[in-house]
């Protein structure tokens, strides 16, 4: 039985919600196939409601209605209580996209299907070089460890690649104004020439309204909590300049056909796939249950034996990990750009000196 402890509604849900479509994607597929271990495979459920005093509850919850295995949040903060209840339960988690290598410390049989935020920051700079950028101004949501964790890692392999950091300011995901950000941004001798957001729905939102009703035109680049084109297709339908580092193209445009085809099935099935959480959601049922498959058990030690001797298994994204690395510092990014209020495939790269 895999359980999805997440939240399912409330912030997150853009993100977990649509990991929880995924997963209903695979366990359909891997029912029609025979299930697991001879068995037919269940899915059960947990919502935190995206607040994170609510996570340790969720995973007591989802223990209690038989999970063996369990996807949680995809940040530290908001899934850490439900990974430690489920470690400390001789079981498996795995976050479906937590990039903090703090996960690791609630035990050896937590896992994440992210990437570590070096790798996210390091690919971010990346991509800024490769497109001629030479100076950045850092704008840092601090409502999460991931968020400033990002940025702080860009701007250090920003100016590693030759780049100059102009400036950094902060502000909170619940603002309501981000006017004086803005200002100072406006007032610095030099302009940027690309500006790092690392934030998320609903602050990250405001922040490039906020950017771009003031004249502020050049290239915004984040991670993947801006994916998607949920936060911006009614109230700015014609936006330009935005670019996300995310882990699958989920617009049809994929340089992988199998993510290609799971996307399209995705619609098909009447869901609005958004970004790369909806993948990671079937990514992470199919790894669990080839692990229980290779494992011959649902056992937690064993599960996780079969997790850590993963090397670019295909699912249909690859995932590899090792005893010592439960993060996937190797895995090939999509940055997605969007021009005139659509999101498109912009370029594919795999990290350099990540940390």
């Amino acid at each position: 039985m895999v359980g999805v402890a997440a939240g399912l509604s409330g912030v997150l849900a853009p993100y977990e919600g649509a990991a929880l479509e995924g997963a209903k994607i695979a366990v359909a597929e891997i029912n029609a196939k025979g299930g697991v271990l001879g068995r037919e495979l269940k899915l059960v459920t947990a919502d935190t409601r995206s607040d994170i005093n609510a996570s340790t509850t969720a995973g007591q919850e989802i223990l209690s209605k038989g999970a063996d295995v369990v996807l949680t949040s995809i940040d530290l903060n908001f899934g850490g209580g439900t990974a430690s209840v489920v470690q400390a339960a001789g079981k498996v988690a795995m976050s479906i996209g937590g990039g903090s290598a703090q996960w690791a410390k609630f035990g050896p049989q937590v896992f994440s299907l992210g990437t570590p935020v070096g790798s996210d920051s390091a690919v971010m700079a990346q991509w800024a070089k490769s497109k001629g950028h030479t100076s950045t101004y850092l704008l840092i949501d601090t409502s999460t460890d991931y968020s400033k964790d990002l940025c702080d890692g860009y701007g250090e392999a920003f100016k590693k690649a030759g780049g100059t950091v102009l400036g950094a300011d902060t502000f909170g995901n619940g603002d309501s104004s981000l006017a004086s950000q803005v200002t100072r941004i406006k007032a610095l001798p030099q302009a940027p020439s690309v500006i790092a957001l690392c934030s998320y729905p609903p602050g990250g939102a405001l922040a490039v309204k906020s950017l771009r009703n003031s004249g502020v035109e050049a290239p915004i680049l984040s991670g993947s909590g801006m994916a998607g084109d949920f936060w911006f297709k009614k109230t700015m339908p014609h936006l330009n300049g935005v670019y996300t580092v995310d882990w699958a193209s989920v617009w049809g445009d994929d340089p992988s056909p199998e993510v290609n085809a799971l996307t399209k099935k995705f619609r098909d099935s009447g869901i609005d796939v958004q970004n790369s959480y909806g993948v990671m959601g079937y990514v992470g049922v199919q790894a669990l249950t080839r692990a229980i498959t290779d494992a011959k058990s649902t056992d937690g030690q064993a599960v996780a034996g079969a997790l850590n001797a993963f090397n670019d298994v295909k699912v249909p994204i690859g995932l590899s990990f090792t005893k010592d690395a439960h993060l996937d510092a190797s895995r090939e990014y999509r940055v997605i750009g969007i021009q005139d209020g659509t999101p498109r495939l912009d370029g594919a790269l795999t990290p350099q000196n990540s940390q």
